[in-house]
Parts: structure tokens; C-alpha cells; sequence
């Protein structure tokens, strides 16, 4: 018995030395700064709070379920859809962001991204060939031209910061009920496509490839996970402010704590 009750603090203080030295190896070895960011990141998501212009009206949206009747954002000039900003807390920053936005009923649809410090509308170009010269007898690449009507007067803008690209989104609130076969497959391809020329390129350094797909931005059409979990409010006249609650970036919040990245935008 006596020897039992000498072996116990022996025991003990082991394991504080034990303990200790993992801890200390876990600091080394994880981020905290990186880690400490992220936590911060995602506590920005769960909230939406900005004030808008220009825009009219009052809309409620519950994920993908919108009612009441918006008009947010606007043209310049005709075809020119470049009217719509606001400023405050959204998609996980603060600051400035282009917002657009139609509800009637419950049909319309929605545009959303941060604003780069210089928006600028990618620049036409004339299409050109990657590779060799096709005299040459090598392989080559000829990239395809989109037609004129097909082309976007004002895309979402790739942005340098890659967790800001993936909460951007331009969609029509009808796709979550109806998304023709056509258009699947024609976004499938797409995709495909620009993932096979970023593959052909991953420095960077071909002007042809860069162009074109600098010309033909990434399909923001969809739904982001976390736009499913959204609770919002817009209120506008002229000048409007826009609350939001996200439950399943509250959750992918709580998750982080304990290294759990739910919506995957922990980059």
C-alpha cells in the first residue's frame, strides 16, 4: 500500500510533463495564426448587415425560397446591368460589394461578390491559337470564340482572394426548382473545358490561355452551400439595409473549434 502512495505523484507528475510537451509540440506544429483567422472568417459568414443602393421594395428570402417584391440594382444604359453596391458585412468581409437583385412573387433571382479594389470588365480580344504553328505539323490548341449574344455585358469578376470567388454567385431563384438537362450538361462542359486549359497552363504564363479565360469567367449560376442556409430581410427605398442570419455557417463555425471545415471554405 505505502509503495502505491509513493508511485502516484511519481505517476502524475509524468503525465503533466507528458501533457505539457504535447501541448508544446502542438503549437509548433499548428498554425494558431492561420487557425485564429479562419475562426474569425467564419464568424463573419453567419452575418449579413449592409446598407444598399440603389433599391426598391421589401423581400424576404428563406435559402432558396424568396417572396415579396424587390428591385435592386439597375442599368446605366441599356443592357449594361453595372448599377447595384453596398457596404457592410457580407459574404464574410467588410466593405464594399455588388448586389443585385429581383423578386417578384417568388421568381427573380440574385448577384452578389465583393468589389475588387478596380472592377474592370475582362477586355475582347481577338481569339488566338496556344502551341506551335500548325504548319509545323505539332499539335496545337484553337480556342473557341463565344458568340456576341452569348456574351455576359457584366460578368462576376474573378477575384485575386479565392475564398471571396467561392461566395460569389449569380443565380435565378427558379434553378433550385427547375435546371433543364441542357443547361446541366452545357455547364458540365464548361467546367470541364476551363479546368483542361488551367491544367495546360498551371504557371500562368500563356497569354492566349490567360485571355480566354479571363473573357469567360467561371459559371457562378449555382447555388453555394451556405446560400441555402441563409435567413434574410432587404428593405429599400432609394436607400435600403439587408439583415441576415446563416444557420449552417453558425454550425460550420461551432465544427471549426474542433478542426471541422462543413462548408469547405476554411482556404
Amino acid at each position: 500500500m505505502a509503495t502505491k502512495v509513493r508511485l502516484f505523484p511519481e505517476m502524475k507528475k509524468r503525465l503533466i510533463i507528458h501533457f505539457f510537451c504535447i501541448f508544446l509540440l502542438g503549437l509548433i506544429v499548428i498554425d494558431c495564426s492561420t487557425y485564429w483567422s479562419h475562426r474569425k472568417k467564419d464568424l463573419g459568414d453567419v452575418f449579413t448587415a449592409g446598407v444598399e443602393t440603389p433599391g426598391y421594395g421589401l423581400g424576404v428570402r428563406i435559402g432558396p425560397l424568396a417572396t415579396g417584391f424587390v428591385f435592386q440594382g439597375g442599368e446605366s444604359e441599356p443592357g449594361k446591368r453595372d448599377l447595384g453596391t453596398g457596404y457592410g458585412l457580407r459574404g464574410g468581409t467588410f466593405g464594399p460589394y455588388r448586389s443585385q437583385q429581383l423578386i417578384f412573387g417568388f421568381l427573380g433571382g440574385e448577384k452578389f461578390h465583393s468589389m475588387p479594389p478596380t472592377e474592370t470588365s475582362p477586355q475582347k480580344e481577338e481569339t488566338k491559337k496556344t502551341g506551335s504553328d500548325p504548319k509545323s505539323g505539332q499539335d496545337f490548341l484553337l480556342l473557341p470564340e463565344n458568340p456576341e449574344s452569348e456574351q455576359d455585358p457584366n460578368p462576376t469578376p474573378e477575384l485575386s482572394d479565392e475564398r471571396l470567388n467561392s461566395k460569389s454567385y449569380e443565380i435565378r431563384y427558379l434553378r433550385f426548382y427547375n435546371n433543364p438537362v441542357s443547361e446541366r450538361r452545357k455547364a458540365k462542359k464548361e467546367a470541364f473545358f476551363r479546368k483542361y486549359l488551367e491544367s495546360l497552363d498551371p504557371d500562368k504564363r500563356n497569354e492566349a490561355i490567360q485571355t480566354f479565360l479571363a473573357q469567360n469567367p467561371k459559371n457562378k449560376d449555382d447555388y453555394p452551400s451556405a446560400f441555402l442556409f441563409e435567413v434574410e430581410l432587404y428593405i429599400s427605398i432609394r436607400y435600403g439595409i439587408r439583415l441576415g442570419f446563416n444557420f449552417g455557417e453558425f454550425l460550420d463555425f461551432l465544427l471549426g473549434f474542433a478542426g471541422i471545415d462543413l462548408m469547405e471554405d476554411d482556404i
